[in-house]
């Protein structure tokens, strides 16, 4: 009868042993972070949007100075069309067009390439911020994070989003922007 009770009892054990393992298995810790806080007080993104900025205002300054240089060049033009005759002014014509369409594209191509090294840039910011949340998820032993605008309430203790930004600011607060506009 002894034997009985152990063997039932033992049938009746494992079952819950591996029912618990099972739960163990889906059970959540949870962790919030404040992204558009992150991108206000990351200082790798302050540095990224002043220096694209700074590119920007280059490449304006460019396009105005080169805009102003094609309407001298267009103005003599048309002081010189009765003087040239039609054939030479038309052949001027097709030559300017060729100007302004090859400084279109000179400044299309600048202005794509600052959008590249901006993704790029904002790429690399993002990639340590998921690396900080990835350590910090293994130093609390979370396994689920959801930005906070998901979130309709949270306990401040599963903020993260404060030691995200310590942690990014430490590790990255300047980004190199690989702004190289092709050559054509």
């Amino acid at each position: 009868m002894k034997f009985l009770r152990c063997i039932v009892l033992l049938l009746v054990t494992i079952p819950i042993f591996a029912l618990a393992e099972a739960e163990d298995k889906f059970l959540a810790k949870i962790a919030v972070v404040d992204v558009e806080s992150i991108l206000e007080h990351s200082l790798a993104i302050k540095h990224v949007k002043k220096s694209i900025n700074e590119i920007s205002d280059n490449i304006e300054r460019e396009v105005t100075e080169k805009a102003m240089n094609l309407k001298s060049i267009e103005d003599a033009l048309i002081k010189e069309r009765v003087a040239l005759g039609e054939e030479k002014f038309n052949k001027k014509v097709l030559e300017f067009n060729k100007k302004v369409s090859k400084t279109q594209k000179e400044m299309q191509n600048k202005k794509s390439a600052l959008e590249e090294a901006h993704s790029k840039a904002i790429a690399q910011v993002h990639k340590s911020t998921i690396d900080v949340i990835t350590e910090l998820s293994k130093q609390y032993g979370f396994n689920i994070v959801f930005p906070s605008s998901q979130v309709l309430f949270v306990e401040s203790n599963m903020n993260i989003t404060l030691e995200v930004i310590t942690k990014l600011n430490e590790r990255l607060s300047i980004v190199d922007i690989k702004y190289s506009p092709s050559k054509e």
